[in-house]
């Protein structure tokens, strides 16, 4: 079995939560197999929800105006590209962009318009145009707050794509992403979350209860960067409110 010595670091092996868990329980070597699964378990359940810290990667955008996910993403959480601050400055999510053949290289030959934006002639033109500007109408009818985003983008989850639009002028995108649970030797495990691993096997082998499960979480969930309350924090938010602004 493996050696149940305290693990001090950010990170323990899940293999040694485990069998702090079959030592709790009184189990034999006959079912370390079967926790073994329950704490895998337990883990990507875990990184799904709260656990994972979220991955950054920079990727390359193919010819057809598309990005494939990452083969180890479970969920993405932002898309978007580098500012000159090193900041990402999130993409516009279009659920308009069509996923129509999204995975053929041609896609953007086979996307033929069958009307267009654009207008032939005022006299023509069923808007109501409201704005004069060097000798042309315009109309400004519902024009936006003033939010700057560099494109837009469609999430294809089915197809695990992330679609652009047309007029994307940029070769890459920033793509921060919860990954699946990696094994290096063995699977590392937040040590804030190894109570909530071991009540997650002794709920599924019935002795402990969900609720168990859930408390260990959200106590390990209060350890997590940002979810902590910091000097610094309280700090910033202090200078924040005093700064010198028109109040509402």
């Amino acid at each position: 079995m493996p050696s149940t010595e305290p693990q001090f670091g950010k990170y323990v092996p899940l293999r040694s939560v485990v069998a702090l868990a079959m030592d709790e329980l009184d189990k034999s070597v006959g079912d370390q197999d079967r926790c073994w699964q329950l704490g895998l378990r337990a883990l990507v359940q875990m990184n799904q929800q709260v656990s994972a810290e979220p991955l950054t990667v920079r990727i390359p955008v193919s010819s057809n105006k598309t990005v494939p996910f990452p083969t180890d993403c479970l969920t993405w959480t932002k898309i978007g590209i580098l500012n000159s601050n090193g900041e990402v400055s999130t993409l516009k999510i279009n659920n308009a962009l069509t996923t129509f053949r999204d995975t053929n290289p041609n896609r953007l030959s086979d996307l033929t318009a069958d009307i267009t934006d654009s207008i032939t002639g005022i006299p023509n033109a069923p808007f109501f145009f409201n704005y004069y500007y060097n000798n042309t109408y315009f109309n400004l009818f519902g024009v936006g707050t003033g939010l700057v985003q560099y494109g837009s983008c469609r999430v294809d989850d089915e197809n695990r794509l992330v679609i652009l639009g047309f007029d994307f002028e940029y070769d890459s995108i920033i793509f921060e992403y919860i990954s699946t649970p990696q094994r290096n030797g063995d699977y590392r495990v937040l040590l804030s979350f190894q109570e909530a691993i071991i009540a997650f096997i002794k709920w599924k082998l019935k002795e402990g209860t969900r609720q168990e499960f859930y408390a260990a979480i959200a106590e390990g969930r209060r350890t997590l960067n940002g979810k902590k309350v910091t000097l610094q924090g309280v700090n910033q938010v202090i200078r924040e409110s005093e700064s010198q602004k028109l109040r509402s």
